[in-house]
């Protein structure tokens, strides 16, 4: 059996206290937002993909005037040309500059982005909240009709729409695109008011006398902000994408305007004499799809409350 060991005051020595700073706030206080913004700048690659988005909505507003070409005007002399101090990114199958279609091809393709994901929200959220809400008949009606309209493929809608309005311009596309595309945010906004509807602050709005639209717009909206900025987020790249395809295949952005898509299929005609025609709006349409998504991961953990505490 082991002898007990003896403590004595010679074995410890006296630290005291910081009288100073024993009251100190160790973390700085913060609004949710700034938080979140805090968080996301210590994120390098949804700040890369935030600095590329921005890069390219603000080339697309300032990049066709950077050279003196004109999208529209065609040069027999000039076609299918690699890139040159005249040309920057060199010239179409019709003599056409490209650095000038490549940016008013982003200037319309990230309008159709942007636009469609708005609408598309904007709808959704009034839907979904509508449905999740007051529940019951409303909601079952609600659903019913979103399960009707989930399975009616959106490519034959689009090409119904484009059919109906009989143009292939950019309104048509947003039309095509928002009709059947706000489905998604409607669910999802409906899954977020069903999880809150019954927690205690809106039952406290009820007994307050609130109505049921200010509940929605003041305390349910607000508390899934942060859910729904990112569900934007990752929503834009599958709207341009949606932009390109239709243009790829024919039923979008027709010549001489111009957009990725369309560009994209224009270079695929040429693309083994003249590869760089489809690489130039594929890498862009890549490059975006890719830095919204980016941005998108970064903005889910920079807005999860659950996140804070990993980032001091």
């Amino acid at each position: 059996m082991q002898n007990p060991i003896i403590l004595n005051d010679g074995m410890f020595t006296v630290v005291g206290k910081d009288v100073e700073n024993y009251n100190a706030i160790t973390r700085p206080s913060l609004t949710y937002w700034q938080d979140a913004w805090t968080r996301l700048k210590k994120n390098k690659v949804a700040m890369l993909g935030l600095f590329i988005i921005i890069f390219y909505i603000i080339m697309a507003i300032i990049g066709p005037y950077l050279n003196s070409m004109d999208y529209r005007t065609t040069n027999s002399t000039a076609t299918d040309q690699l890139p040159s101090l005249k040309h920057w990114f060199g010239t179409d199958s019709l003599g056409r500059d490209l650095w000038v279609r490549i940016w008013l091809g982003a200037r319309v393709s990230l309008t159709i982005g942007f636009a469609v994901t708005l609408l598309n929200q904007i709808i959704g959220i009034i839907i979904g909240g509508i449905s999740g809400y007051f529940g019951g008949a409303v909601d079952m009606i609600i659903m019913r009709i979103i399960d009707v309209l989930y399975g009616i493929p959106s490519l034959i809608v689009a090409i119904l729409v484009m059919m109906v309005r009989g143009g292939s311009g950019m309104t048509s596309l947003i039309i095509a695109m928002v009709i059947i595309g706000w489905i998604g945010s409607a669910r999802f906004v409906r899954g977020q008011v069903l999880q809150l509807k019954n927690q205690e602050f809106v039952l406290a709005s009820k007994v307050l006398g609130a109505s049921s639209m200010r509940i929605i717009l003041k305390h349910l909206i607000p508390n899934m902000m942060g859910l729904l900025i990112t569900n934007i987020t990752m929503a834009i790249p599958g709207a341009i994408f949606g932009e390109a395809f239709l243009s790829y295949i024919g039923i979008g952005i027709q010549p001489p305007d111009t957009s990725w898509g369309q560009l994209a299929q224009a270079g695929s005609q040429t693309f083994r004499v003249y590869p760089w025609e489809m690489f130039l709006p594929s890498f862009f349409i890549s490059t975006t799809m890719l830095s919204l998504n980016l941005l998108g991961d970064g903005l889910r953990d920079a807005l999860d409350p659950k996140m804070r505490g990993s980032s001091r």
